[in-house]
């Protein structure tokens, strides 16, 4: 029978923690001397249970992409190796960027020979994670005594930390969530204010935060003619296309665009989408036929073509060019985090960044520079208005819902065991208090807070006071689970012709304006069918079947 957590941690619920100090556990011991670090408030029986701790031994290689937040890690590490009397190697290589990491581990991972064990399961290809990483559902439902003496894994993480699909379609837990994410958009009240002493108003004819695209657009209009020549903070580098900032709005507004052709592309007719749904994808009769699907995105003679030379993809563009002449003139290189630190510091003077896109949790950082030329505040994703969605019905959904993404390459019992050990010490109440301290010590904030049960942590009070703070963005996640998305929108379901050729193109488009609407759409749609190509030889499908929707993918001329 599980361990109940009792009245002390039920207390904690309501009253949070503080950091406390180091200090010498006094207690019970795992081999040689172990010190503990003490936390302020922190629960007795969420110590680590030294004595049932099985002394290990070897070398575990963590590789991720990790955004700044090294010393978080190192922290954990060296304080692991402490409780295995340094018996336990942990190495974190922290080389590769966002941009480089998933080519790296997807020819590590596949090589066979990589000594990689920890690492970040969402940048695999297709089918790779379950070929190559281990199901970690069985050890999510025992003991980690590295939260104290019969305490079962998942009696202290959120459920989102080990549940990745939420249709309930597939319950292998080959990726750890370590922390839940939000993203927003923070502008600089001091250049907002000055927008507005130049006419600004919301559609709502209010001096507000931007409801719609085109009210974003105006208040950067606004802000120019308030003397700030590139007030809108996007990055349109390599990273960013791929892997963060920029891609965000191309996932978060391509599920907004192509939600409602949901009902074209289901093996059942009767399924109905409903816009409104944060996760209509859980809905009964949801079932992709791919066949459907590609027919939509490839078949120019389609009725019901939505492809990138229809019209409807060249509306969605045609958004993202309203952009255009409010982004840094370096954007196409300059990195997200670049746009990040020029619009915290506001070190470009006027021409700084005064609306940034960012993680919600960068907002403790820009709260903590504010100063007579900046003030932060944030707001929701604002609509984009357009013939092809029904804004009323169609909710705005954020990008992913979780991050982290931890997993364990197999290795074998004996290495996988060590991994799996390790995991649990990182995902305890006392492994993440331990990551929060290291942070906050060295000023770096988290993206957001952790999948272990933020009240068990010691969370610094003024970072769980902010992300606590539900009254100015949503939050509905799953953008990411639109087939469009990964079909259509960012590349063909990650095919290299398709995925590098977005970076120039965006870039060209964006940044130096050589590219347009037509054109864009026009080399998009070649990119997208020589990756068809690709994809289909190596799922062994026919690459006619988009030609007969409905029909199985072996199916064609």
């Amino acid at each position: 029978m599980k361990k109940k957590l009792t009245a002390l941690t039920a207390m904690m619920l309501a009253t949070g923690f503080v950091l406390g100090s180091c200090g010498s556990s006094g207690g019970k011991k795992s081999g040689g001397s172990v010190e503990l670090i003490r936390f302020d408030g922190f629960a007795e029986e969420l110590y680590p249970d030294l004595e049932n701790i099985e002394k290990r031994e070897g070398k575990i290689d963590v590789c991720l992409v990790f955004e700044g937040t090294e010393k978080g890690w190192s922290a954990l590490a060296d304080a692991y190796m402490g409780i295995h009397d340094n018996e336990v190697v942990v190495k974190i290589n922290s080389q590769y960027t966002a941009a480089d990491y998933p080519t790296k581990l997807n020819g590590e991972v596949t090589s066979n020979k990589t000594d990689w064990d920890i690492v970040q399961g969402n940048l695999f290809d297709g089918g790779n994670l379950q070929d190559y990483c281990i199901n970690m559902s069985a050890s999510i439902e025992d003991v980690n005594p590295y939260a104290g003496a019969d305490i079962y894994w998942d009696d202290v993480l959120e459920r989102n930390a080990y549940i990745t699909d939420q249709t309930g379609q597939n319950t292998a837990t080959r990726i750890i969530n370590s922390e839940g994410l939000q993203t927003a958009w923070f502008v600089n009240d001091v250049a907002f204010d000055a927008a507005v002493a130049k006419g600004y108003l919301n559609e709502e004819g209010k001096a507000e935060r931007p409801i719609t695209w085109d009210d974003l657009m105006n208040l950067c209009t606004k802000m120019q003619e308030a003397g700030y020549a590139n007030p809108l903070g996007i990055s349109v580098s390599p990273d960013s296309v791929s892997a963060s900032q920029f891609t965000w709005l191309l996932r978060i507004y391509g599920d907004y665009y192509y939600r409602n052709e949901y009902n074209n592309i289901m093996e059942s007719d009767d399924y109905r989408v409903d816009l409104s749904s944060d996760n209509p994808e859980a809905m009964t009769g949801y079932k992709v036929i791919d066949t459907k699907l590609y027919n939509l995105i490839l078949d120019e003679d389609s009725v019901n073509y939505v492809g990138a030379r229809s019209e409807k993809f060249k509306d969605f563009l045609a958004q993202f060019k309203k952009m255009e002449t409010y982004l840094a003139n370096d954007a196409g290189t300059a990195t997200m985090n670049d746009m990040r630190e020029r619009f915290r510091q506001q070190s470009k003077g006027k021409e700084s960044p005064q609306i940034m896109l960012d993680y919600a949790g960068s907002g403790l950082a820009f709260k903590g520079a504010e100063n007579d030329s900046f003030k932060m505040d944030y707001f929701d994703y604002p609509v984009m208005v357009s013939r092809y969605v029904n804004r009323e019905k169609t909710l705005l959904r954020d990008v992913g819902g979780n991050g982290g993404y931890l997993s364990v390459v197999a290795h074998g019992s004996e290495q996988n065991a060590l991994n799996i050990d390790f995991l649990k010490f990182v995902m305890s109440p006392y492994g993440q208090s331990i990551y929060y301290k290291a942070l906050h010590e060295n000023n770096i904030v988290p993206k957001g807070l952790t999948t272990v049960k933020p009240d068990l942590v010691a969370v610094p009070q003024e970072w769980k006071e902010f992300f606590q703070d539900d009254t100015k963005i949503s939050f509905t996640g799953l953008s990411d689970s639109n087939p469009f998305v990964s079909g259509l929108i960012r590349d063909k379901n990650g095919e290299t012709l398709s995925k590098e050729a977005a970076v120039d193109l965006w870039n060209n488009f964006l940044v130096l304006g050589t590219e347009s609407v037509n054109g864009f759409a026009n080399e998009w749609q070649n990119y997208l069918e020589d990756d068809w190509k690709v994809f289909c030889n190596r799922h062994g499908w026919n690459d006619q079947c988009y030609k007969y929707p409905g029909k199985d993918t072996n199916y064609g001329g």
